[in-house]
């Protein structure tokens, strides 16, 4: 058997090389004290020029900032828990005796949100909103929807999140984020606002390409500093700032000081941590499958690995989280272990054609109306087991 190490560059080499699913990836893996990173491939490819596309390549690094997308749940969920531990939340509390502008979810709780067992919806699509102002007069709105059956997975419990945690914080959401979280760890690249100087070392996620119900969508208002989720970006358009569910842009490095930081307890007790992952939602259903297992805004393990975002190798109290634009983060409490994949499936790239990922192992590429083929990359989302998270487990299983 070839060493791990090798079939994960082997694995790295494929996606981003031979395939070109991904336009760049940056690992890092770990325990508290040992750890391994390393990048491949590019933060951007292309540029638009004069209506036409021209290469403009530059290579990724370790200390790139990346859009994470909902991994930026991560930081909801701390946020939160933070305030239980210092006494000023309660997961039974509910959502009107904390922030009353959330007029329809009075009676929901604080619990029901962090484990995603509230299914809200808005009266209309906020991404269709056409102010800021309107979007958050929807989200204000919102309200409860028919019960989940399987998926529980939902954006819309952690944005009313953010609010409560301004709410009883009495603080802006990202002056507590980096008072607690970010400059506590010394992360020095992590931003809810990427600043200027550094959009040249930001990952591209300009040039998304879509097909929905037949139409060719292409997205050329996402340059590098502009958060990539449709909601988030419609809220930050006048007040740019992580909106509870997307928002937060960092690097690999800063994401392994955090990853570190959860494990030595730095920000959470141990307690704390090890309740994060364990499952709240899953179970069997009628037909034998199994509804979807999720935790404090995170995925908890799945029985069936196919559909488990939680790493082969990690247990069963892991915390585990997937971002849109391509991001993985897993921490296990138990083992002390980590594991950070961040990745751009975005750039230049059809992201939605036919609906639902695909776990069968196999490339697609789709004719645009340009009379050019693209990559389409919903399926790294099953890929990155393969080629990556199982071989980083077995170097893991190897500290």
């Amino acid at each position: 058997m070839t060493d791990p190490r090798q079939r994960l560059e082997e694995g790295v080499r494929h996606l981003v090389d031979e395939r070109k699913i991904i336009s760049g990836i940056a690992i890092s893996y770990g325990d508290r004290t040992r750890g391994e990173a390393f990048c491949r491939g590019n933060l951007r490819e292309v540029r638009l020029k004069n209506g036409a596309f021209v290469p403009d390549m530059a290579p990724l690094e370790t200390d790139s900032v990346f859009d994470l997308a909902s991994v930026t749940k991560l930081f909801t969920c701390i946020a939160v828990l933070q305030l239980m531990e210092r006494g000023k939340l309660r997961l039974d509390q509910t959502v009107g005796s904390v922030d009353k502008r959330f007029i329809q979810i009075q009676d929901v709780s604080i619990e029901d949100l962090l484990c995603f067992r509230a299914q809200l919806q808005t009266t209309a699509r906020m991404d269709a909103a056409s102010s800021a102002d309107e979007a958050e007069l929807l989200l204000f709105d919102i309200r409860l929807g028919p019960p989940a059956v399987r998926k529980y997975y939902t954006d819309m419990g952690s944005m009313v999140l953010k609010y409560i945690v301004e709410s009883a914080a009495d603080t802006l959401f990202w002056d507590f984020l980096r008072e607690n979280i970010v400059r506590p760890l010394g992360m020095t690249r992590t931003f809810a606002e990427v600043p200027e100087a550094l959009l040249s070392e930001t990952v591209n996620c300009n040039y998304e390409r879509r097909i929905v119900n037949g139409a060719f969508f292409l997205d050329t208002a996402c340059p590098p500093g502009t958060v990539h989720d449709p909601k988030a970006r419609v809220l930050n358009a006048e007040r740019p700032a992580p909106c509870g569910h997307a928002g937060v842009f960092a690097s690999l490095d800063d994401m392994t000081i955090l990853a570190r930081g959860l494990l030595d307890d730095a920000l959470l007790s141990r307690k704390t941590l090890l309740e994060i992952g364990v499952n709240r939602t899953g179970g069997k259903l009628p037909n034998g499958t199994d509804s979807q297992y999720m935790g404090y805004l995170c995925y908890s393990k799945q029985p069936d690995q196919t559909f488990s975002e939680v790493p082969a190798y990690f247990g069963h109290k892991t915390i585990a989280l997937n971002g849109f634009t391509g991001n993985h983060f897993s921490v296990d409490p138990e083992k002390n272990q980590f594991m950070i994949l961040l990745a751009n499936r975005i750039h230049n790239r059809a992201t939605t054609v036919t609906g639902r990922a695909n776990p069968d192992d196999k490339t697609e590429t789709i004719l645009w109306d340009d009379g050019q083929n693209y990559i389409v990359s919903q399926n790294f989302v099953y890929t990155k087991d393969k080629y990556l998270k199982n071989h980083i487990g077995d170097i893991l299983a190897g500290y």
